[in-house]
């Protein structure tokens, strides 16, 4: 069985093994959705002393001081604002806020949406992004609805019209807006300046992404503080460690490094983009650092995605998302020299699939 996330470059190379696909040496990793640019230098020195000066005492359980760092940040006040230990737990935190009530689920969509409301036992049901395009009215069978914003795995972006369409309906019948903004930073098209105006929007954040520091578990949510004093009340104890509330510390003076990720982007993906239509794939849409490619010739795609991993390239699979259920599989956008590896050995598989 595929593994259920991105990054998992272990379990995929046992799979393969197990497959009889020769992979040669270490793969490079496409599935995970990092900044190829790496970990800003001011983040690198935040966790460095942090480690050195912090690692000897109890962090704030209330996070106050960096709160408040975000707070300023995001032009909100720090009880709009909540911690949590990497964006999945605040999946979870939000779940369980919600225990028992009624879940809509806009797919594709990242999968642990549906396995927090599970694990907290509420009802599901998924919806289409055709369905919202075309009628809010289907809200009215649920209490809360998660999407996600910029998408996971197209990358693609819901206008902000449709979502405020949406938000005002669900305010009128009592149900909460859930939009993961986990890859926003790589956008720029946040929805925080909504959050006055509907207390009923919950906005889920990642700091993993854009630093490159996946293992440096940090999310936040963005929220009316009735729902932020609720999430702390059903939250663990010193949840976020010292080492990942120094990469708060940093965010003030990570600007140009911010500036300078959405700059790399707009250049490479333009590049990677027209190398892969002429080759005739399909992307998607997208506005951050991966897309959905689709060869028009394939109806599954576990075949281009083993043939990519006997070149030594590591994909996402999309078995697991729904609407999509293998016909595409997930890349990131790498740096220059990778994207460049991967082109080749995609134009090796067009000349041998024609």
């Amino acid at each position: 069985m595929w593994p259920q996330h991105g990054g998992n470059s272990t379990a995929i190379q046992n799979l393969l093994t197990m497959k009889g696909i020769d992979e040669g040496s270490d793969l490079l990793d496409f599935s995970a959705n990092l900044n190829p640019l790496g970990i800003p230098d001011t983040v690198l020195q935040s966790m460095q002393k942090s480690l050195l000066k912090k690692s000897s005492v109890y962090p704030d359980p209330a996070y106050i001081e960096e709160r408040g760092i975000l707070a300023s940040i995001e032009d909100v006040k720090t009880e709009n604002i909540w911690l949590a230990n990497g964006g999945a737990e605040a999946i979870f935190l939000v779940a369980h806020m919600f225990k028992g009530k009624r879940a809509g689920i806009f797919q594709p969509a990242f999968s642990e949406y549906e396995r927090a409301c599970r694990i907290h036992q509420l009802h599901i049901k998924h919806f289409s992004y055709e369905d919202l395009i075309e009628s809010e009215a289907f809200i009215q069978d649920t209490d809360l609805l998660f999407l996600c914003r910029p998408n996971n795995p197209t990358g693609e972006m819901l206008p902000e019209d449709k979502i405020v369409r949406l938000l005002e309906t669900a305010k009128q019948a009592g149900q909460y807006i859930v939009v993961d903004e986990a890859f926003v930073h790589f956008s720029g098209s946040s929805l925080a300046h909504l959050l006055g105006a509907f207390p009923n929007l919950i906005l889920l954040r990642s700091l993993t992404k854009i630093f490159a520091v996946p293992g440096i578990r940090l999310g936040y949510v963005l929220a009316h503080e009735q729902i932020i004093r609720k999430l702390e009340s059903l939250s663990v104890p010193w949840s976020v460690n010292a080492m990942a509330l120094s990469v708060i510390h940093a965010l003030p003076d990570t600007k140009d490094f911010l500036i300078a990720a959405k700059e790399w982007l707009a250049e490479e993906w333009q590049y990677v983009r027209n190398e892969l239509l002429k080759m005739k794939f399909q992307v998607s849409d997208t506005t951050v650092n991966f897309y959905l490619l689709r060869d028009p010739l394939l109806q599954n795609h576990e075949q281009l995605l083993l043939f990519l991993a006997g070149e030594g390239i590591l994909v996402r699979h999309t078995v697991n998302f729904p609407l999509i259920e293998g016909s595409a599989i997930r890349l990131a956008v790498r740096t220059r020299e990778e994207n460049m590896v991967l082109l080749k050995a995609l134009r090796k598989w067009r000349n041998t699939s024609c």
